[in-house]
């Protein structure tokens, strides 16, 4: 028997049908965790997270870095960008529901990293305490951007804790901090690191740690070991090294930079270092504000932007 053509209202009704199959289908490609396929051909498989009580958000502020941690109800801000990304950050925050920050870290004195942190402080977020590198009196930056994040902490009655090698908990989340000890010309090498660990999953933030004082901590011993690395100095040439790298051993890399930025971040030799590691390399200049997940075993992973949009 043959069979039976379609009339024009069944056609019309089966192609709004496919369509709306198709936007369903991107939006949660969009919107949802990758799952077992983290990234195109990535190779790599990750056990989707169940229940996650961790959140690791990787802001993105253009040419500049700010990364949020959210734990069982603890809160920790590294860094958010340059001045005119402080409101930004701040809107970013309240969207979150954060109305305290356990720890704000304010990696090294360079203006892409704490230039939007003034309107953190002087925002109604309570902040418990402000750690950032303790900087030789002759190499104190005079610029206006940390004379007035200073003079912003001082009014609202907070003090700076001098960055160290610490160790503190963020709900279950345990937090290790790590400050080179050196002397050094370059502002970037004073860049504090965080490792957060949640059980088997593990973050390290850099900052802006330049191959000298990634040097240092790795013949210190400090475990950079970490799942997912943020790359330090935005994918600088001279950042990311193979012995650095070879201690961390990161899964996932993630890169915190503007797009067309003048730099030229992130070099090519830095990414074809990463890629002795890890094919599932995220930039936020092209995926937006990337969130990490974690329950302690599996990880979910959420971009803001879809591929190349």
């Amino acid at each position: 028997m043959a069979r039976k053509s379609m009339n024009r209202s069944q056609k019309i009704a089966s192609a709004v049908t496919a369509v709306v199959i198709v936007l369903i289908a991107a939006a949660v490609t969009h919107f949802t965790n990758f799952g077992e396929e983290v990234k195109k051909n990535s190779g790599l498989v990750q056990k989707p997270a169940s229940g996650a009580d961790l959140s690791v958000h990787f802001i993105d502020v253009g040419q500049g870095d700010c990364t949020l941690i959210m734990c069982g109800g603890h809160n920790m801000l590294i860094d958010a960008g340059e001045s005119d990304q402080g409101e930004k950050v701040v809107e970013y925050l309240k969207a979150q529901e954060i109305e305290s920050l356990d720890c704000v870290i304010g990696t090294h004195p360079h203006s892409d990293h704490i230039g939007g942190l003034r309107a953190v402080v002087n925002s109604d977020i309570k902040i418990s305490k402000i750690i950032m590198p303790k900087i030789p009196d002759e190499q104190v930056p005079t610029s206006y951007t940390y004379t007035k994040l200073l003079k912003a902490i001082i009014n609202k009655g907070l003090t700076v804790t001098n960055a160290d090698d610490f160790t503190f908990e963020l709900g279950s989340a345990v937090i290790n901090t790590y400050t080179p000890k050196k002397k050094y010309k370059d502002l970037n090498d004073y860049s504090v690191a965080a490792k957060v660990t949640h059980g088997e999953n593990s973050f390290l933030i850099t900052g802006d740690l330049g191959k000298q004082s990634e040097k240092e901590l790795v013949k210190r011993g400090c475990d950079l070991s970490a799942k997912v690395l943020q790359v330090c100095h935005h994918g600088s040439r001279e950042s990311s090294t193979e012995l650095f790298l070879s201690k961390v051993r990161p899964s996932y890399a993630v890169i915190q930079c503007g797009a067309g930025n003048s730099y030229g971040h992130p070099h090519e030799e830095a990414l074809e270092r990463l890629n002795e590691y890890t094919s599932v390399i995220y930039t936020t200049d092209t995926d937006g504000t990337i969130v990490f997940e974690s329950d302690k075993e599996g990880m979910n992973i959420k971009t803001e932007k879809s591929d190349g949009n």
